[in-house]
């Protein structure tokens, strides 16, 4: 006797034979085109882009199918099979398809046009056309009825499709024949079809004899496979929408020889037995029928209506369809001398799935899941099973499968990873997993109920929770830790076994007699006969057990008299094994019970509790027994518990941010916690693993229409949201109602603040509740719940620019986008969040395609953000595209534009090139007075670094003028800073002080941060100039906090080489050369010239200051060439003193020489305080040269340059020098006396300062 699966329904029949009434064949002609290119633009595209794009597509190619009176028998993924000749035909028909083939071609064309523009790629059709008998009409029986044709023309079609070169028309001699007087054909031609096999004999179509005929067809509205799925209160589930489902394909391998073995009839017979096979194996677990494809059918579990364990679903649907194609074969093999092979592939993705839009009225599936799925099952080993790596995942812990392997798929870019099936895991629950966390308290309660039922007295518990809260693996660690004698018994219901009478207690037998899913009749009845509580029963006791299992045994008893036996034997199987040795009985997710079996435990409930024995259920919800329990309720772990159990899966240490947004996201749900760690991928976001998206998608479809619809709208708006925002969004739904419902569902909680507010209970949830709604649907809600935020909040929109720059971003309104997206943009750039302001201007760009002031305003803000975090190129590239999109129009925008481009180059290098633009401006520009500041105080910037202190005064006092008229304080605080500097290297410190003050004042005024950074920064050095050098570090410091917060990344490299200044003249070279490194790496990674300059000049001076003076000389001179480069003749003198000075010991001559050229430069740029440094190093230079006389000279007239100014350090070090020179007088000059008191004077300055540097010097001369 063969086994069969009960809970399928109509057994495999033992003979297939024809019916009396079945028709004949009809001649038809079979057109299949394939659109190529899709496969590999669904890498790329979402797939609502894909469906939109394919629709368009389909659309062209049905109008042409139509117009020559084809029917479009289905949609393949990207395919689609017509065909002409049916209901009635036609003596034109293969005409009719070869003229619709020739314009379908043609129509390709025409929307690759759109597709280009767009996407900048084109796709391409190729087709096969064949004709000849099939058997056309309704297939598989009762089963799921839908009328196609079947037959050798519907493969030939198919193979001829896979060997046609793209953009050609390849059809098969009886096509040829039939249509050649209207049609030019290519000679004969040999076609290699895909995958293999013999040459087929084909024709390529060269052209058209006669002008087309163009018949209209009216279109018939079909009922789709998914309306058999749900009622029609709940049609709202059809509707387009983004699911993630598990599409399934199977084939025979080859059916193209039963054509010729068999009469039309028994081929319609033996398809109709294969397709119901395939039929009652995927209606039984959940799945949608989408379509039949000549002998494959394709498959969808997940849509229209979601299952927690679509994947579950299809792979035990998968492995059905073989083990029922066997006992078919046999039956096959003795009616015909046939057999077939099936193989099957399976995938899990991302699709849209609804009804087509159109003339054809069908539900189907969207997306790149769909062709990969087709793409697996052309991979299968006959009667194999493969799945794809995301199946896999979803069913890891439910079946057994081979090692993985990469499989080379048409239309993608990588290898495939796919696995095959190799059997059922018969486990009641999960292999593995963590050790259990945050359920120390039911845990021990659990153990004392054991405890307790060890008297005799049979304890009954219940444990209720949400999906994922853990109540398996409480049930695991019970059992895995009770006492070894203890018999455990454990089963489980099935969702997708709810409608099947006594499918639970089926299963607890089974578990009981530990049946397997591979054992046959014939073992089955040793087991019974092995189990002395079953088998004394005698043999109405094995026959009853025999078909409850499922074997093809029947019991005499009516169904009142089955239902008495079967209570007997397991009242007695449980008395007897609860004798023997403690009895634990665990049966899990009594939410899924079917009703006779939950009808049967209740009775067994009563005999339980005067056994040794625990009986634990597990559910849902606490209502789901009948019977008198203990309950234990589970919660969500707490931060604490959820904290660890992430720890423990973590294969790695997780840095703090990404496990508090798991905590955020998971809300404490240990299976969402364990399913989104497993899937975290290095560099990747946080996402919903395919797990729980099935469950919670499951959950959505559970709901009636409004409920589900508040949900997705509430999503919309956020995770947490105002009622009153919500009811604005959806006017026309009974929100308070569905919120209700929502709340009692467990989606929503309430909030307990002022404002009538709710959350989703996890993030996890509103994501799902998101990201199934059609991304066009999502976009209309967003600007609804933008709209509501202005109607409700108008005063105070200010609180609200992030919030509504987020919808309207993601909305389809682009004003309001670009607009509130600006603002948002602004407001970070005044708030120095550099990163958001980046994003909000640059999506402001993307969404201002139609608005060009729009778009010129964000791509100049870009360019001023990318300005201040040192990305000068970006910031030019951007500033020319404002430019572009400014136009002819707008000369002040223009003139702003163009000058921030300057200001760029100048830091770059390009002098003289800024020096044009900033000209050009101020003399464009009269009647601006605003924008004529700052190009004016740019120029007076460009003046003072080349040296030209008059001119800089001149053009900065000109930019404080206008920029009072403009009343524009912003160019007025930094014309003051700038003022402040020329009166620094004038050697004016208290003016310097005085004007910084001024300065700083207006920038703390305007809440400029950067400003205020430049000026704690001049303040240091004005500090430090007057050796006052904890006040300058104090300053630098302070201005380092404010960049570095801002990511001011010119003004760090800036601040860290003045701070490296300040540890030198400590004698710190240590931490001074780490300064400067920091300083030159942050300069060159912005390309800052002078900052460049500035770092390698005081890295040089560090490296001969600790003997390094080979490798010092060369930063020195390479800083020099790059101040030469910037123009900036102020620091070249100080580049050229360092020099200098590195060459007074060895090298006296050049140290003469270098120091000359450099007082030459102070002296003629009227800089008195450098004079008097150069003089310093020339007075060196001499003494070490033995010229006596001229370091006295020197010496002296470096000592009167600077007693004028507040450089006590340098005077000092002057006064140092000159006394090592007088020492060398003869003892009768009077100066010689003065040595000790100028030494003693240097050594106190030094000493006053913390120069340790200068006193190491002083000490060891």
């Amino acid at each position: 006797m063969k086994r069969v699966v009960r809970e399928v329904g109509t057994p495999v029949p033992a003979a297939v034979t024809p019916s009396p009434d079945v028709p004949g064949t009809q001649v038809v002609t079979v057109l299949k085109a394939d659109i190529s290119g899709s496969t590999a633009l669904g890498e790329k595209l979402d797939p609502e882009e894909l469906r939109s794009v394919l629709g368009s597509y389909f659309a062209a190619l049905a109008r042409e199918i139509h117009r020559r009176g084809g029917v479009v028998d289905k949609y393949i993924g990207d395919a689609v099979l017509a065909v002409f000749g049916v209901p009635e035909t036609r003596d034109d028909d293969a005409e009719r398809a070869v003229v619709c083939a020739v314009a379908m071609q043609e129509a390709i064309e025409r929307e690759n046009i759109a597709l280009h523009e767009r996407y900048g790629v084109m796709l391409a059709c190729r087709i096969g056309i064949a004709t000849g008998p099939v058997v056309a009409g309704a297939i598989a029986g009762d089963v799921q009825a839908s009328d196609t044709v079947v037959g050798a023309p519907v493969a030939l079609a198919e193979s001829l499709e896979s060997a046609t070169p793209l953009g050609s028309v390849l059809v098969s001699p009886a096509t040829r024949k039939a249509a050649a007087g209207a049609i030019r054909f290519g000679p004969r031609e040999d076609a290699h079809p895909k995958g293999g096999g013999s040459a087929l004999a084909a024709y390529r179509v060269v052209g058209l004899r006669q002008a087309t005929r163009e018949v209209m067809n009216v279109a018939q509205g079909i009922a789709t496979s998914a309306s058999l799925q749900i009622m029609s209160e709940r049609a709202y589930q059809l509707a387009e929408q983004r699911k993630v489902v598990t599409v399934l394909f199977a084939d025979i391998v080859s059916s193209e020889p039963l054509g010729s073995k068999l009469a039309p009839s028994e081929l319609r017979a033996v398809f109709g037995a294969y397709f119901g096979v395939l039929a009652r194996a995927i209606q039984h677990y959940g799945g949608t029928i989408d379509k039949y494809i000549g002998d494959a059918v394709m498959a969808v579990f997940g849509a229209p209506v979601s299952h927690e364990d679509d994947g579950i679903r299809a792979v035990r649907a998968a492995l059905e369809i073989q083990r029922s194609a066997r006992s078919l074969n046999e039956t096959l093999e003795r009616s015909y001398g046939i057999s077939i092979s099936i193989r099957i592939g399976v995938n899990t993705g991302e699709v849209v799935a609804g009804l087509l839009s159109g003339d054809v009225l069908a539900y189907t599936v969207t997306g790149d899941a769909v062709n990969t799925a087709q793409r697996i099952e052309a991979a299968a080993s006959p009667g194999a099973v493969l799945i794809s790596e995301s199946t896999r995942a979803l069913t890891r812990n439910a079946f057994f499968f081979g090692d993985p392997e990469a499989i080379l798929v048409k239309g993608k870019s990588e290898p495939l990873p796919v696995s095959r099936v190799l059997g059922l895991e018969r486990r009641a629950s999960p292999r593995g997993g963590p050790k259990i966390v945050g359920r120390a308290h039911e845990l021990a309660r659990l153990y004392g109920l054991y405890r307790a039922s060890l008297t005799g007295r049979g304890q009954i518990v219940h444990v209720h929770g949400e999906a994922g809260v853990g109540k398996t693996r409480l049930i695991g660690e019970l059992l895995s830790g009770l006492p070894g004698q203890t018999t455990r018994l454990r089963a489980r219901a099935n969702s997708y076994e709810q409608a099947t009478p006594y499918a639970l207690v089926a299963d607890i037998v089974r578990r009981m007699l530990a049946i397997g899913p591979a054992d046959d009749e014939a073992n089955a009845r040793a087991a019974i006969a092995a189990a002395p509580d079953f088998a004394s029963y005698g043999d109405a006791a094995v026959a009853l057990l025999l078909e409850l299992i499922g074997y093809e045994v029947r019991s005499p008893l009516d169904p009142a008299g089955k239902r008495r036996l079967l209570l007997s034997l397991l009242r007695g199987a449980l008395a007897g094994r609860a004798a023997a040795a403690p009895l634990v009985i665990v049966v899990e997710d009594l939410h899924w019970r079917d009703v006779s079996s939950a009808e049967v435990i209740a009775e067994l409930v009563g005999t339980m509790r005067d056994l040794r024995c625990l009986f634990v259920t597990t559910a849902r919800e606490r209502t789901d027994i009948t019977w008198q329990a203990e309950v234990l309720g589970l919660e969500s772990l707490s931060d604490d518990a959820a904290s660890e159990l992430i720890d423990r899966l973590a294969t790695a240490p997780l840095d703090a941010p990404t496990k508090t947004l798991i905590l955020e996201r998971t809300g404490g749900n240990p299976f969402f916690i364990e399913e989104v760690v497993r899937s975290l991928k290095p560099g990747k976001e946080v996402t919903v693993p395919g797990t729980v998206q099935d469950l919670l998608e499951a959950h959505l479809d559970d709901l009636d229409e409004a409920p589900r619809r508040v949900a997705q709208d509430a999503a919309v708006i956020g995770r947490t949201f105002w009622t009153r925002v919500l009811e604005r969004v959806t006017p026309e739904a009974e929100y308070a109602t569905s919120l209700g419902t929502l709340e009692d569902e467990r989606f929503v909680s309430r909030v307990a603040v002022a404002e009538p507010t709710y959350a989703f209970v996890h993030a996890l949830v509103q994501e799902v509740a998101y990201r199934t709604q059609l991304v066009t649907n999502r976009r209309r809600t967003h600007v609804a719940v933008g709209d509501a935020y202005i109607t409700l909040f108008e005063q105070r929109m200010d609180e609200f620019i992030d919030t509504l720059a987020f919808h309207y971003r993601r909305g389809d309104d682009d004003p309001k986008a670009v607009h509130w997206l600006l603002r948002a943009g602004h407001r970070a750039q005044r708030l120095y969040a550099n990163t958001e302001a980046l994003d909000y201007f640059a999506a402001a760009v993307e969404r201002a395609s139609a608005d060009s002031l729009g778009r010129a305003d964000g791509l100049e803000a870009l360019g001023d953000v990318l300005r201040v975090i040192g990305r000068y190129d970006d910031a030019l590239a951007r500033y020319a595209g404002a430019l572009d999109a400014l136009g002819a129009t707008d000369p002040v925008s223009r003139g702003r534009v163009r000058r921030k481009s300057a200001v760029v180059r100048h830091i770059q290098g390009d002098v003289a090139g800024a020096a044009a633009v900033f000209g050009e401006v101020i003399d464009a520009l009269s009647d601006a007075p605003g924008e004529r500041a700052h190009s004016l105080l740019a120029m007076g910037e460009i003046a003072w670094r080349s040296g030209r202190y008059d001119e800089a005064q001149e053009r900065l006092e000109a930019a404080v003028t206008a920029a009072e008229a403009a009343g524009d304080d912003e160019a007025r605080a930094e014309a003051l800073k700038h003022m402040g500097t020329v009166s620094h290297h004038r050697g004016d410190l208290e003016k310097a002080l005085a004007f910084d003050r001024q300065s700083l004042a207006l920038y703390e005024a305007l809440g400029n941060q950067l400003g205020q950074a430049a000026l704690e920064h001049n303040i240091g050095v004005v500090s430090r100039r007057h050796s006052r050098l904890d006040e300058a570090r104090a300053a630098y410091d302070r201005a380092n906090a404010i960049r570095k917060r801002i990511g001011d990344q010119l003004g760090l490299a800036l601040g860290l080489a003045n701070v490296a200044e300040v540890h030198y003249q400590r004698g710190e070279l240590a931490e001074a050369y780490a300064s400067y490194e920091r300083s030159l790496a942050i300069a060159r990674s912005i390309g800052w010239v002078t900052g460049i300059g500035m770092a390698l000049l005081g890295l040089g001076a560090t490296k001969v200051e600790l003997g390094e003076r080979t490798p010092g000389r060369e930063d020195i001179r390479e800083a020099l060439r790059e101040y030469e480069r910037a123009g900036n003749r102020t620091y070249m003198i100080d580049a050229l003193r360092d020099l200098a000075q590195s060459y007074v010991a060895d090298d006296p001559i050049e140290a003469l020489a270098t120091a000359t050229r450099a007082l030459s430069l102070a002296r003629e740029a009227e800089l008195t305080q450098r004079s008097g440094y150069m003089l310093q190093v020339i007075g060196l230079a001499h003494l070490e040269r033995g010229a006596r006389d001229a370091a006295i000279a020197a010496l002296e007239e470096s000592r009167a340059l600077l007693s004028r100014g507040d450089e006590r350090q340098e005077a000092a070090r002057t006064l140092a020098a000159l006394a090592r020179a007088y020492l060398l007088l003869p003892a009768d000059d009077a100066r010689r006396a003065e040595a000790p008191r100028l030494l003693a004077e240097a050594r106190t300055t030094f000493t006053e300062l913390g120069a340790a540097l200068d006193l190491r010097r002083l000490e060891s001369a």
